[in-house]
Formats: structure tokens, sequence, C-alpha cells
């Protein structure tokens, strides 16, 4: 018999695939990628672990994180920033005053600390003396936002090499600028540097040999300074020649509320009345006055020194009102001292 042609059978497309291990079994494709994985896991093994963030990184980065931060948030990143003690001012001071709290285009409450302003300047007010340096430097900041948060963090800190960077920021374009820098100087006023300002004020006010324009600066910085002390000086310098005089009568009109006149008797007569009554209760008494520009500066001055009252201006458009509103402070519980 003729011996057959067929090929041999196939096996059915249904049988199980081969599972002996034999590269054939996928192309080959099982073992190339176990070799791969293996090859990459032992370049992972050899590669060095990335770099620690330096200290320098650290700082920054927390001091983004505090100049972001709000008035919840910003406790536990002052105290990790503390840490790592004056090492982290400079980069404090570059992102000051950070994030503000309060909308400064709108008329607030006054300011009392740099602690209810930003977190970055309350991370400043935190370190204490060793931020004093940054702080005469950031007065000085062409950022009037930067330079009311420095003269609040002088306020807190109470530190003598502040005391005449602040009193140059009477003079600033600004009218919170120089509220914070007067009020920082009224916390100051018991540090000798304060007390050697104000003595040289009074001497160069008084000191006829000077010329008449630092005389009249010297009468311009002590009413910017509310100096109470000062107003029997200021009343006598009602003689003097007129740029001096003038600059004296508008002085008293800021520190006492009221205008009383270019002469010194009428002003000496007020004085021995009133005189030992004090700042507070003399701008109290001036809200009862006809002059309705006069009695709302009187009430501005008394919301400053008192840090009250802000939300009760709107009773000034009457004589009555302002009344009522002078009743108010009078019977209000104390609060501490206050400055006179």
């Amino acid at each position: 018999p003729r011996p057959s042609s067929s090929a041999p059978p196939r096996p059915s497309s249904s049988a199980p695939p081969r599972t002996d291990g034999d590269p054939r079994s996928d192309g080959g494709r099982g073992v190339h990628a176990e070799l791969a994985r293996a090859s990459m896991d032992a370049m992972g093994s050899s590669l060095p672990e990335p770099p620690a963030p330096s200290r320098a990184e650290r700082i920054a980065r927390i001091v983004e994180e505090l100049r972001r931060a709000g008035p919840e948030s910003h406790a536990p990143l002052r105290r990790r920033l503390l840490a790592f003690g004056e090492e982290a001012l400079p980069a404090l001071a570059r992102s000051f005053p950070g994030a503000i709290w309060v909308d400064l285009s709108r008329p607030h409450r006054p300011l009392r600390s740099a602690r209810s302003l930003s977190a970055v300047a309350a991370a400043m007010v935190a370190f204490g003396d060793a931020a004093a340096p940054h702080v005469e430097r950031l007065l000085r900041s062409s950022k009037p936002e930067a330079r009311l948060a420095a003269a609040l963090v002088a306020a807190d800190l109470m530190h003598a090499d502040l005391v005449r960077p602040l009193a140059a920021r009477l003079q600033d374009d600004h009218p919170a600028v120089r509220n914070a820098a007067m009020v920082a100087l009224r916390a100051a006023a018991l540090l000798p540097e304060a007390r050697r300002l104000r003595s040289e004020l009074v001497t160069t006010l008084q000191d006829e040999s000077r010329p008449p324009e630092w005389r009249k600066k010297a009468a311009w910085t002590l009413g910017q300074l509310r100096d109470a002390e000062a107003v029997p000086q200021l009343i006598e310098q009602l003689g003097a020649p007129a740029e001096v005089s003038e600059a004296a009568r508008r002085a008293l009109v800021r520190i006492v509320g009221r205008d009383i006149g270019r002469f010194r008797f009428r002003w000496r007569g007020w004085w021995n009345g009133h005189g030992d009554q004090g700042r507070e209760r003399w701008l109290m008494d001036a809200l009862d006055q006809a002059d309705d520009r006069l009695r709302r500066r009187a009430f501005d001055e008394l919301v400053l020194l008192t840090g009250e009252g802000f939300d009760r201006r709107a009773a000034l458009a009457t004589r009555d009102g302002a009344r009522e509103v002078a009743a108010w402070f009078r019977e209000r519980p104390p609060r501490g001292r206050r400055d006179t």
C-alpha cells in the first residue's frame, strides 16, 4: 500500500498554552520583562538618596507659608520659624509684611499691635530685640503698607534704637503710617531715648536763638506726638514770631481737641482750669463744641488714644449726638492704663 502523504495532525486551537517556561510560549516577552524589572531595581538601589533640604531652604519654605497665612493658621508656623533663631530674620524681612488681614484702604479701628496685621509682622514681633535692625530698615521701605507694619512692630518691641526712626515717620505721606508711628512713640515714651528726644524738642522750641524754622518744626513734632506735657511750653510760644506761634497753636488744637484762640492769656486760663484733667478728658469735653470739624477731629483723637468708640462716629453728625458719645466715653468701664 502507498504511504500516506497527509501532514501530521495539528493541535486543536483550543489547546491550552504551554506553561513550561519556554520563551517561545510568549515570544520571550515574559523573560524580557522580568529582566527589565530586575535591571531597573538594581539601578534604583544604586542611585544616591536626594539631599535633605538645607536650613536656608527650610526657612524659606516656612516664611513662604507665613507670607500667605491667615489669622487662624500662623501660630504653628511661627513656632517652627523661631526654632531657627536669628538666622531666619533676613528671609522674614524680605517677605515683610506678607498678606495683610485688614483693608488698609478703608477706615478701620486703630491697629494697636502688629499681631493683628499679618502673620509675618507677628513673627517679627516674636523675635524680640533681635528684630530691631530689620524693623529700622523696614521703616524706610518704599511700600506704605510695609512702613505701617514696621511701625506697629516697633510699638510692640519698644526698642530704644527705633525711637528716632519712628520720629522720622511722623512726616510720612500716609496718615495711617503717621498715626502708627505716633502710637509707637507714645508706647515708648518712658524709654530714655524717647525722653531725650522730647527734651531736645522742647529746648529747640523755647530757644529764641534757634532759626524760626527749627522752632516751628519742634512745635509741629510735639503736636504730632500729642505730647500733653508740652502744653504749657506751647502756650508760651503763642507770643513768638508768627510762623512759630501758628505752629504752636495748631499743635495745641491737636493735643486738646479745641481752638481757644491766638492769645496766651486765654490758653493760660484754660490750662489753669483743666490742665490736671488729662488728655482723655480734654478730648471728651471737646466733643461738646459747635465746630463740626473740630468735634470730629477730637473724636478721631479719642479713638486713637483709647482704641474704643470707632463704631459711634455717625452720632457726631449733630451736637446732641456728640454729647451722647462723650457721655458714653465717660461712663464706659475702664480698660487698664491709658495715656494722658
